[in-house]
């Protein structure tokens, strides 16, 4: 019988985390930036925990 139970990597934040996280640093953007650098910022950080989930729950090859 095969195993299907995914162990996660104890490096990998789980999916709460990374919606905290970007949260949390939006927020710090919002607060401490002008409009364009917290504009800018949120793009970014957008990006890079879009590619983080995907690496995570590997959704486009």
């Amino acid at each position: 019988m095969e195993n299907t139970h995914h162990e996660q990597d104890s490096s990998e934040l789980s999916t709460a985390e990374l919606i905290t996280i970007f949260v949390v640093f939006s927020t710090i953007l919002i607060i401490f930036g002008d409009t364009f650098t917290a504009t800018i910022g949120i793009i970014a950080e957008g990006i890079i925990f879009a590619v983080a989930y995907n690496q995570k729950h590997k959704l486009i090859d």
